[in-house]
């Protein structure tokens, strides 16, 4: 149960129409609740060293916007002002680290690549693999401000600063964004691209490796805040009133300082899902 959560929650943050720290009200109408189920192929691919992907031909969405609060999947928000073209909100959400900790249960990580010197050139391997005795990493909750800009159209700018308030690592995120949504082909289709800046707290505590989590020595690496880049693009082609065909790719970047550290195997990942969607 706790696998198949983690799984939704994820899912949902990662593959939204609307990104989770920007509520797009235009795209839902007020004091209605809306609930969807798609039925596809879609996952995320997990960063981690040696950690499974997360695949899945199911992803539920829900969400209702009230006058003053909301919820957005696992989001939560409470408005302290809004107009056509601005608003900031109170803002909750799960921070997205975590998730790739208990998707596949990390107890099942373990590094076994050669760790690379800070020359660029690899170390010689010992005669037993690198090993990580089993990593866990606790779901962390975090809350903050939101606010967002309509410059033109449908086109927003947005930033949202949100803080651990769950007392895991005690630390922060900033993000910042751009969205549109256009017609094209008469379905709605969406483009946005963001940064999502972590502080140093947060980082240290989801990828260091501590000596008591290593079997093999490792070289030093202190890990520092990280920077990362996502791309997002979306497309819903209505079929009825209550069906459509919906797509949602996102790859994300990671700040280099990190994709380098001991935990992590590769620069950037891919999320995503593709299928039939049933409107309730």
């Amino acid at each position: 149960m706790k696998r198949l959560f983690g799984s939704m929650c994820c899912l949902a943050a990662s593959t939204a129409f609307a990104q989770d720290d920007v509520k797009q009200p235009q795209l839902i109408k007020k004091s209605t609740f809306h609930a969807s189920v798609t039925l596809g192929y879609g996952g995320i691919e997990n960063p981690v060293l040696d950690a499974d992907d997360v695949i899945s031909p199911i992803l539920p969405s829900f969400a209702y916007y009230g006058d003053s609060w909301y919820f957005d999947d696992f989001s939560i928000g409470y408005s302290l002002f809004e107009s056509e073209k601005f608003y900031i909100d109170l803002l909750g959400r799960f921070n997205d680290d975590g998730f790739f900790f208990e998707l596949d249960g990390v107890d099942k990580l373990y590094a076994t690549g050669v760790v690379r010197s800070s020359s660029g050139r690899p170390t010689i391997p010992s005669a037993s693999p690198i090993n990580l005795t089993p990593i866990e990493r606790n779901l962390s909750y975090m809350a903050g401000f939101s606010s967002a800009l309509n410059i033109y159209d449908d086109i927003w700018l947005s930033a949202a600063y949100v803080h651990d308030i769950t007392n895991v690592h005690n630390g922060y995120e900033i993000l910042f964004n751009g969205y549109q949504a256009f017609t094209l082909f008469s379905g709605i289709a969406g483009i946005e691209a963001g940064i999502n800046y972590k502080n140093e707290e947060l980082i240290d505590y989801y990828y260091t490796v501590s000596p008591t989590e290593s079997k093999t020595r490792l070289l030093s690496y202190n890990l520092e805040s990280a920077t990362n880049y996502y791309l997002k693009v979306s497309y819903e082609y209505p079929i009825s009133d209550n069906f459509s065909v919906d797509f949602k790719l996102k790859h994300t970047w990671l700040d280099s300082n990190l994709a380098n550290s001991h935990m992590i195997n590769k620069n950037g990942y891919f999320s995503g899902f593709t299928g039939i969607t049933y409107h309730f």
